[in-house]
């Protein structure tokens, strides 16, 4: 399915037309020449297909996009899944056990649910197949050989929270399981490791100091609790920073920050109240301190276009074509060789 047409402001058609015709008369007015932006394919690419599914990480891998984004929980037999929510929920799939968390069932039970409800108050535009199936990290990795690509790189979420530790394994399994599959399948070097959860980053930055790890931020798990602690955060306290998440980050051995763009959820820059969370003098504080910055998750142009103005190295998006194309607007490269759709790596559909 082709994504549909851009909503394009007058700003943003004024815009590209002037530096078309700077261009055409032989001056290269863009400030980000040579630049490229990482583009991260969030949860395959859900925007157009039904979320980290086998035909979302087709789409991502089609698009040419340099990441797949993808979060991790286990079975109760203590297998990896793909799958965002602790719990299976009924907006999302069908079958026995909706409503009952992941870590509770085996992954038998797990693959008789039918996820292929689509999402239409938020992505309406996705695609839907008969029977979607949440997918074990292994079965990614199967669809990537499949397709043969050797550059795309996977940005890899460990979710689980500490505030409700009886919805998912604990920190250890996740250090100790998910690194061991990636060296098994040769995707060790082309993976980061990111959460919200800080254990997971500095058990793993600890045990398999060669993978980098990327700490998400936002406005939730960068707040203390009532008594004075931020559980998010693995032992550290953000007031030993004087308050600097940035600095707090890197303390941990962190190559990449991750930040929320801003809010609330649901803003844009152009949204009366929106506050910004990442800035300029953010990206330049990670970058001084050799970080790469990432920021997301974000689907609207005009955010992306001042992401891109404040430095950042990559951006998570629902619909990385329509990233592609406002970078590529600004002159900004992104992306690698696109891959033809292979219909051979999917599921059969009756």
């Amino acid at each position: 399915m082709p994504e549909a047409p851009r909503i394009v402001t007058m700003k943003y058609a004024l815009v590209s037309g002037l530096l078309a015709a700077i261009s055409a008369g032989g001056v290269d007015a863009s400030p980000h020449k040579h630049r490229h932006l990482d583009v991260y394919s969030h949860r395959g690419g859900m925007g157009l297909r039904t979320e980290s599914s086998l035909w979302s990480f087709a789409y991502g891998l089609e698009t040419g996009a340099d990441y797949l984004e993808m979060d991790i929980v286990f079975t109760k037999d203590g297998i990896p899944v793909v799958w965002h929510d602790h719990s299976i929920d009924g907006d999302k799939c069908t079958g026995e056990f909706v409503g009952q968390f992941v870590v509770d069932l085996s992954l038998a039970e797990i693959k008789t649910l039918n996820c292929n409800k689509q999402l239409t108050k938020i992505h309406p535009q996705q695609e839907v197949h008969a029977d979607t199936k949440i997918q074990t990290l292994e079965e990614v990795l199967d669809l990537i050989d499949c397709y043969g690509d050797k550059k795309v790189r996977l940005n890899i979420e460990t979710k689980l929270r500490p505030t409700t530790p009886n919805e998912t394994w604990p920190p250890e399994k996740y250090i100790d399981d998910i690194i061991p599959i990636l060296e098994r399948r040769g995707y060790a070097s082309r993976s980061i490791i990111q959460s919200f959860d800080w254990r997971t980053l500095i058990g793993i930055h600890k045990r398999w100091p060669k993978i980098p790890i990327s700490a998400l931020l936002d406005q939730g798990n960068s707040k203390p609790a009532d008594d004075g602690t931020y559980p998010w955060l693995g032992g550290v306290n953000l007031d030993d920073f004087d308050g600097d998440w940035v600095a707090a980050a890197k303390s941990i051995g962190n190559s990449v920050l991750s930040a929320s763009h801003g809010g609330p959820k649901g803003y844009t820059v152009n949204t009366p109240g929106y506050e910004p969370w990442t800035t300029k003098e953010v990206v330049d504080r990670a970058h001084k301190l050799g970080m790469t910055f990432v920021s997301g998750t974000l689907d609207d142009e005009v955010t992306m276009e001042k992401l891109i103005n404040d430095g950042v190295d990559g951006i998570i998006t629902n619909y990385p074509q329509r990233l592609m194309w406002v970078a590529g607007d600004m002159g900004v490269s992104t992306g690698h060789r696109r891959n033809r759709h292979r219909p051979e790596c999917l599921p059969k559909e009756e």
